[in-house]
């Protein structure tokens, strides 16, 4: 399946984000090293890449399947199959944690922390105004009143009515 030009655009846009993103993780690593505080070793690098390609192939697998199910007459499948794509991406990111976590050749945090990156990424659009969420467009109402009807009678008052004294 290939990508609508929009979703190329977005998901380049993350991917980008995401890169720079890790490249500033790198860039803290490395000067928290010089102080002594975190080792700057491979271990680093390699998590934090395999985190960020975790990261994008999460928001790949969102563009794909809301490009697959836009068509989707049934709206229950079309629900499902948004709940599966879900379901499937978070066990993804799951199971890259635990293995993160777990794998010596990973350092945990350098490795769990690009999975933040996308939304940090779009934050930052939406702050800078370079990414506005698509809202379409209303159609224009006319609010003129051009067949007033009469105005209502006005009530006539009870003689009793003392209007709300008690």
């Amino acid at each position: 399946m290939k990508l609508q030009p929009e979703s190329k655009k977005e998901l380049t846009r993350i991917a980008c984000g995401t890169a720079v993103c890790t490249a500033a993780l790198w860039v803290v690593f490395a000067a928290l090293h010089l102080v002594g505080w975190v080792r700057f070793d491979s271990t680093v690098i390699l998590g934090s890449v395999v985190g960020a390609a975790v990261a994008v192939a999460n928001f790949a697998g969102i563009c794909f399947v809301v490009q697959k199910i836009i068509d989707e007459p049934d709206e229950k499948r079309r629900k499902a199959k948004l709940q599966l794509s879900h379901n499937g991406r978070m066990l993804m990111q799951a199971v890259w944690v635990v293995v993160a976590i777990a794998a010596p050749c990973f350092q945990p945090f350098a490795s769990v922390l690009p999975l933040f990156f996308p939304r940090i990424t779009i934050y930052y659009l939406q702050i800078t105004g370079k990414y506005k969420p698509f809202v379409p467009k209303a159609e224009a109402v006319d609010v003129s009143v051009e067949d007033d009807p009469a105005p209502a009678p006005a009530q006539e008052s009870v003689p009793g009515d003392k209007g709300g004294e008690t």
